[in-house]
């Protein structure tokens, strides 16, 4: 859930072949503003503590998100052409202030076994660098990866140019994830539909249904290694029982 106050994190999930990135939240979960810093719902700090075990101190050199949706669209023969939630991109806030986008050349994608869907979104380079993703009403959507049940893992790269999240680049210097920090993931969702107010305000056509999926975020001490890794609990009242789950743009911070 996005606020104007601080930046989260987005996911889009798509459930139709043609209308791609229809995947996307509510205009109440998302309502970013200009990008500069933080707009959304920043996370429960009860939850944080329950959920986290993360020391003063402690660094993370990546975060995962995990395809969680409760209804996403490879299930019951919804593959659509964008399947699972849908990543757009990510902004790494420190202070209030944007420091750091997904870094290029650092995403990697792992598929699912449990989806039957072909994915033609799968590219997961597409969620690096600014939120750029767009949805267009006939021609091929673009610049965001749609998850297929399957999950991302990004690193942080501090904006070489640009201050905001529609033009950080992320080609400066790799940049760990600290206590205290927000990490703000955009899924596509009705934020991104003109009138929204944030900073991805226009960049789905009208008749976009934007669905917002679910997904999970874990914080990584080390690239590819799962083990230490945190799992992020879910900011705002929760989707799910266990609250670690988020669904569209939604804002996080690491205890």
């Amino acid at each position: 859930m996005l606020n104007f106050n601080r930046i989260l994190m987005t996911v889009c999930a798509t459930s139709s072949m043609v209308l791609a990135a229809c995947g996307a939240t509510t205009a109440a979960d998302g309502d970013a503003t200009d990008g500069t810093g933080s707009d959304a719902t920043t996370g429960d700090t009860a939850a944080d503590t329950a959920m986290g075990d993360m020391s003063m101190g402690t660094t993370y050199k990546s975060i995962v998100i995990w395809d969680k949706s409760a209804d996403p669209s490879f299930i019951n023969g919804k593959c659509g052409s964008s399947p699972g939630a849908d990543i757009d991109a990510v902004g790494l806030y420190r202070a209030g202030k944007l420091i750091a986008v997904g870094k290029p050349g650092t995403a990697s994608y792992v598929t699912s076994a449990a989806s039957t869907c072909a994915d033609t979104k799968n590219i997961p380079s597409t969620a690096e660098g600014p939120l750029n993703g767009h949805v267009y009403a006939s021609n091929p959507d673009t610049g965001y990866i749609s998850l297929n049940g399957g999950s991302l893992e990004i690193q942080f790269g501090a904006c070489a140019t640009g201050t905001k999240i529609t033009d950080c680049d992320g080609a400066g210097a790799l940049t760990e994830v600290m206590s205290g920090d927000e990490i703000d993931v955009w899924e596509v969702d009705t934020s991104y539909k003109a009138g929204s107010g944030t900073a991805a305000d226009g960049n789905a056509y009208d008749g976009c249904v934007c669905y917002a999926d679910e997904y999970e975020v874990d914080a990584r001490p080390a690239v590819g290694v799962d083990t230490g890794s945190v799992a992020l609990p879910k900011a705002g009242d929760g989707n799910s029982a266990d609250k670690k789950w988020y669904a569209g743009s939604t804002t996080v911070k690491i205890p």
